[in-house]
């Protein structure tokens, strides 16, 4: 899964608990350009950013680590 689809999972979900940005970024404790860049796609935001919006969302990820060659 790449940053666009996780951002566009993010906003979906988003829209479903009829939340606004502005709501998610106060209770994950984000910016709002932050979380805009998120769902656009454009950011490259730190696992625990992610982690937190997620949690508010009730969304669960399962991240693989591979070592590059």
């Amino acid at each position: 899964m790449n940053l666009e689809n996780i951002g566009k999972m993010i906003c979906d979900r988003r829209k479903v608990l009829d939340l606004s940005q502005n709501d998610l970024c106060e209770i994950a404790g984000i910016s709002q350009h932050t979380l805009s860049a998120i769902e656009n796609g454009t950011a490259n935001p730190k696992i625990g950013t992610l982690v937190k919006i997620l949690d508010k969302l009730g969304i669960d990820i399962d991240l693989k680590v591979r070592r590059l060659p």
